[in-house]
């Protein structure tokens, strides 16, 4: 495959992300991370938190003065680039392009492009960021004032034959939803009304997030936005609709949301046609009905938007679910071009006290609107055994883990500590950190000041910077207890272990034996298939049992799947890598034990058995 890459002007092998460049440069160009709201230096980076966090010159833009390459430090910057082509030598492609947001301003009947304080939703979402135009303050563009009330209008774009798309974006009710949520939190006293036809909350407790919004105040009114008018005066915005009464009403809002929907881009069909994949009238990839992640090209698969409009849990699934198939086809090559990473000798602490560095994090407005993060601070300074205290905007983005690095060694510390979210996903992140700066990584503790404090005390700031304070007070307490370990590594049990034998379970099983597994399939009925036996034909007509028959055959005819019929699972134990299970044979009663690194549930589940409207008691 050949692919084009563009110049940055930068060499990413000597781009230390220091941002000293965009400091000096003297041109600025629109920001278009941030919807075209703000602006960036001529040279500049997406956002803080990009990977890799280098540099890149807007040529359209740049007026050669050569001032980014003579404050550059580190000589990264190389007006010489050009644009080259290479080669590479793969095994499978999968398609994860995304799509972009259906073009508002043609819909004059909402004010888009005339009105200022009628934004997209795209827009609104970069207002709340802490990283946004207004570093997450809730404000009008027009003048900077904190709008009383804000209106969302849903399905612009999307569901209708007349303007826009026909079909439903799948995410704009949701992150509707989430922004008029995360505007309240941001604005007290915000009064915010959602104008929809009907709240699609089909997700797994995407409903009870909507009745968390009501709960919270926001309204919802079921009506079709007919037009908006401005006040010229006041730059309020008059919004005419009709009430479930049939009455036409008038309300007034400081500011308006364009809830619009997923289109694909002109680029989406070059790109299609150099790969050979086939699209749909809409513009999606075209994939068949069972077979969603497959483009019409073998070996080249879909995820995302991409291949149809959706919301973020299921493109994570759907990308897992691509990466899956395409380990199938590379299964000879996995692990040919691992390279072990190489660490710098550790850092001998045995016999020398605590000397503890301690980094809060605002996590934008997270934790810095309700926690008073530089309080916090001057407070970790007095506690004993730390030597060193830093702020961060986002202590998990690139520049920060090199600082942590830096102050390391800079400060000769033996502990680390950072007040910021959840261990559960940045935990093994600063480890490796410290692990890279020599520090062995057990000699690092986290205090979880954003899930703890600042995500469940938003109204009471002072209580919520008090108990910071405690949490950071405690884990600087344990953290001068700590001792370094030494990880420890176990043989795995390369052997992969599915309960359930319906199309998820048989999939899931049919997935790992393809990728070099031994797989063990555990069904408590005498046929495999579940709730799919039950079922005839789909919604489009495709034939379910000639797919479940298939299915049945692939997992016969796969030597590396194990069965067990009419069995049930009496006893798991163990741990990631290593499971013992034992399966009941529950025709002989017989036990066998199976060893196995992974499971996967794949149990299904049964539709619910109404009691009302006489069901079950009335023919």
């Amino acid at each position: 495959m050949k692919v084009i890459r563009k110049p940055r002007y930068v060499d990413p092998s000597k781009c230390t992300g220091c941002g000293l460049c965009a400091q000096y440069c003297p041109v600025e160009s629109i920001d278009s991370y941030n919807a075209g709201m703000g602006i960036v230096p001529g040279i500049f980076v997406e956002y803080q938190q990009a990977v890799p966090l280098i540099y890149t010159i807007n040529r359209d833009v740049c007026i050669g003065c050569g001032l980014c390459a003579q404050y550059c430090e580190a000589d990264a910057v190389d007006y010489t680039q050009k644009e080259r082509t290479d080669v590479l030598d793969i095994g499978a492609v999968i398609i994860a392009t995304g799509t972009e947001t259906y073009d508002v301003e043609p819909l004059t009947e909402y004010g888009y492009g005339r009105y200022r304080n009628v934004v997209s939703s795209i827009e609104f979402e970069r207002i709340l960021s802490a990283s946004g135009p207004f570093r997450g303050l809730v404000l009008r563009p027009s003048d900077g004032v904190e709008p009383k009330s804000v209106a969302f209008i849903q399905c612009v774009g999307s569901r209708s034959l007349v303007k826009g798309n026909e079909y439903c974006s799948s995410a704009c009710c949701m992150y509707a939803v989430k922004e008029a949520v995360v505007a309240k939190e941001h604005l007290h006293g915000l009064d915010i009304s959602i104008f929809f036809m009907d709240i699609r909350a089909y997700g797994k407790d995407f409903d009870k997030y909507v009745e968390r919004a009501k709960d919270s105040g926001v309204k919802f009114i079921r009506s079709r936005v007919s037009n908006i008018k401005e006040n010229e005066d006041t730059k309020d915005l008059r919004i005419t609709y009709e009430s479930d009464d049939g009455k036409m009403q008038t309300n007034t809002f400081g500011m308006v949301v364009l809830s619009h929907g997923l289109c694909t881009p002109p680029s989406s069909s070059e790109l299609a046609e150099k790969l050979g994949v086939e699209l749909d009238r809409f513009g999606f990839c075209r994939t068949g009905e069972f077979t969603p992640l497959e483009t019409s090209q073998p070996g080249i698969f879909v995820s995302g938007t991409f291949q149809g409009p959706k919301d973020i849990p299921e493109t994570v699934m759907q990308s897992s679910g691509a990466s899956a198939l395409s380990s199938e086809l590379l299964v000879t090559e996995r692990g040919s071009l691992i390279t072990k990473a190489e660490y710098p000798p550790k850092i001998d602490v045995m016999g020398i006290g605590p000397r503890i560095g301690v980094f809060v994090c605002y996590c934008g407005i997270n934790i810095g609107g309700y926690v008073d993060v530089p309080a916090v601070s001057k407070y970790v300074e007095s506690l004993e055994g730390v030597v060193f205290v830093d702020t961060n905007l986002f202590t998990c983005s690139q520049d920060s883990q090199e600082t942590i690095k830096q102050k390391i060694i800079e400060h000769k510390l033996n502990r680390v500590v950072v007040a910021s979210c959840t261990p559960r996903t940045h935990e093994p992140l600063f480890q490796e950190t410290c692990e890279s700066a020599g520090l062995n990584r057990y000699l690092f503790s986290m205090a979880n000041i954003r899930d703890q404090c600042s995500w469940v005390h938003m109204q009471t700031k002072e209580e919520a910077t008090e108990k910071a304070k405690d949490l950071v007070r405690m884990t600087v307490a344990k953290a001068r207890l700590l001792e370094p370990l030494e990880r420890l590594t176990f043989d795995l049990t390369k052997r992969g272990f599915v309960i359930g034998g319906g199309l998820a379970g048989m999939t899931a099983a049919l997935g790992l034996a393809r990728q070099g597994y031994e797989t063990i399939l555990v069904e408590r009925e005498n046929e495999l298939g579940g709730n799919l036996t039950h079922i005839h034909y789909t919604l489009a007509g495709e034939d379910v049992q000639k797919l479940l028959k298939s299915l049945r055959e692939q997992i016969k005819d796969e030597p590396k799947i194990t069965v067990h019929m009419n069995s049930e699972i009496t006893e798991i134990t163990g741990f990631i890598g290593n499971y013992k299970t034992k399966i009941k044979d529950k025709d002989t009663g017989k036990e066998s034990e199976a060893e196995h690194g992974i499971v996967i549930v794949a149990t299904g589940g049964k539709e619910n058995k109404p009691t009302e409207y006489l069901y079950g008691k009335n023919e």
